[in-house]
């Protein structure tokens, strides 16, 4: 602003405006002072450890995220192939190739990225999953998770694919009664 331009300005505000609404004038820091400020935070920001809460976060792009998620849930529906089912154990044919998988696995986790199988895990409605179906199963009281078709992939602590799920929900008592309402899976248990 020109010398002439500020002499007008301030007259109008004399003029105009009462004094104790008028706006005081505007003081720029010297710059090499805010030059200096600003290294010397750098510089402490820099000296300090990261602690688990300051983690540094990186992006990716929205390709490279879809493409770790694929290969994180072809990875673990080859790892749940290769487990029998009853026993929980590996099966005998593909302890071979077991270890590699499990190998993936641990690269995984270095990388920070976390697969999560919600199977028998407690259901409540407001969990960020997709549920397929529900099925009702006489002797629970409680909805859980019957069974996982995708799982849900974490990557620095934030979802990348939300996990698709079966839900086992309690039968209710009184099915045989109102077989209309049992057969309806978006009805509570609750009349």
């Amino acid at each position: 602003m020109n010398p002439l331009m500020k002499r007008k300005s301030k007259l109008r505000q004399l003029r105009r405006a009462n004094e104790a609404f008028r706006i005081p004038p505007v003081e720029f820091p010297d710059k090499n002072k805010l030059l200096e400020k600003i290294a010397q935070n750098q510089e402490a920001m820099l000296s300090k450890p990261q602690s688990p809460g300051n983690e540094i976060r990186y992006g990716v792009p929205e390709n490279v995220a879809r493409g770790m998620a694929a290969i994180a849930t072809n990875a673990w529906k080859a790892k749940m192939k290769m487990v029998d089912g009853a026993s929980g154990e590996v099966r005998e044919e593909m302890k071979r190739v077991f270890r590699h998988i499990e190998a993936i696995f641990g690269s995984f986790q270095e990388i920070g990225l976390e697969i999560k199988d919600h199977t028998e895990d407690p259901f409540d409605y407001g969990l960020p999953l997709k549920v397929i179906t529900t099925q009702r199963i006489p002797g629970i009281t409680k909805d859980r998770v019957l069974e996982t078709i995708k799982p849900t992939i974490y990557w620095q602590k934030q979802i990348l694919q939300m996990g698709e799920v079966v839900v086992a929900t309690p039968a209710v008592a009184n099915e045989h009664l109102n077989p209309e309402r049992a057969s309806d899976p978006t009805a509570g248990g609750t009349l």
